[in-house]
């Protein structure tokens, strides 16, 4: 058995074959996902216990560097192949080795899956016994913090599935069907261009950070065309009304963002989008849909409608101090960064953008 850390694509596509299959297995470490963060200027490797070469372990590491720090983010827990606990220590000792060869500040893994309760409590200890401190110090990388879960598994048929919603929320599924609204996938780049422009156009009204189209579009296009997510798009009189972006890993889709056009009457887009969100995942025979936590009052309001069940993860990530002094630089100059988060994202990508065109 050994350890690699690597990029290269034959082993990333290995990683995401993996990652889709594990019952575990969440998008924030598929390959495409990683390499998402290269549009801050941020690095990325996956970590893999190989045995007569194929995986039986490993996980996803975000490496983000500002200025003279440096840090190694693991934003979901490491996967196992059919649970081996035993593989554990040797991968959590692995990403601590790795973390400090690379001479970073700071090691931070994300808690484990919520589903699998014993190796939650198996995975904690192991994590304290490292002295790992519970935190989320890095924040620049979205790490895993719980469900908004539907569980699909105790519906016989999309009627009982349907029945089961507030019924609200069915009137307003019926009542966008009656106006008029179509679904369809966005395939090509020119739909799936059209598709997050609406996404984006909806979060710069909302004042809510989204990523520019130019530093996203590679992640979504390769996904939706590896059959690893879709983009649902709803419209009407061939006009794009609202789209929602899902990514599946683990066994479920996961919703990333969406959005819709305001408008009077309110054609209830939204609520058709993600009803065929949840009928895609029935069909398939998912095990649940993650509507995903967080969003304002309104929108946490919506997503309860459709009768999900938040699982939080407490104490969502652990880290590890490799380099002390640096790190308490760090802490304070992240008390004055953490108001300006969204401000700071733009930076980076803009940076990011402008070291590549000047190497044209």
């Amino acid at each position: 058995m050994k350890i690699l850390f690597t990029k290269e694509k034959y082993w990333l596509d290995k990683w995401d074959e993996f990652v889709i299959a594990n019952s575990d297995g969440s998008h924030l470490v598929l390959s495409d996902w990683l390499k998402s963060y290269q549009s801050y200027g941020f690095d990325f490797e996956v970590g893999l216990y190989i045995e007569n070469e194929e995986i039986i372990g490993g996980y996803g590491a975000v490496i983000p560097k500002l200025s003279f720090f440096k840090f190694y983010i693991i934003p979901y827990v490491p996967l196992l192949l059919n649970e081996n606990n035993l593989v554990l220590p040797q991968i959590i000792e692995a990403a601590i080795n790795r973390s400090n060869f690379l001479k970073t500040s700071c090691l931070q893994i994300a808690s484990p899956s919520l589903l699998k309760f014993e190796k939650d409590i198996y995975y904690s200890k192991y994590l304290k016994k490292h002295s790992f401190k519970k935190g989320n110090r890095f924040k620049y990388v979205f790490s895993f913090t719980g469900l908004n879960w539907l569980d699909l598994k105790k519906y016989n048929t999309i009627d009982d599935l349907l029945l089961d919603f507030k019924s609200s929320v069915r009137r307003d599924i019926r009542s966008a069907e009656r106006k008029g609204v179509t679904i369809s996938y966005a395939v090509t780049y020119n739909e799936i261009e059209r598709a997050y422009k609406i996404c984006l156009e909806n979060a710069q009204k909302a004042n809510y950070g989204l990523r520019d189209w130019n530093d996203i579009k590679e992640t979504i296009v390769d996904l939706i065309e590896k059959g690893i997510a879709k983009f649902i798009v709803g419209t009407k009189d061939n006009e794009v009304k609202g789209a929602i972006f899902i990514i599946k890993a683990g066994g479920y889709y996961t919703y990333i963002l969406g959005g819709t056009k305001k408008e009077k009457p309110d054609l209830l887009v939204g609520h058709l989008l993600q009803w065929e969100a949840i009928k895609l995942s029935f069909l398939e025979k998912n095990k649940g849909y993650n509507l995903s936590l967080g969003g304002s009052k309104g929108v946490q309001d919506f997503k309860n409608g459709f009768n999900t069940k938040q699982i939080l993860a407490e104490d969502s990530a652990y880290y590890l101090i490799n380099n002390s002094l640096l790190f308490s630089i760090y802490v304070f100059f992240e008390k004055y960064m953490k108001p300006h988060k969204r401000a700071m994202a733009k930076i980076l990508a803009s940076i990011k953008r402008l070291k590549n065109e000047s190497r044209k």
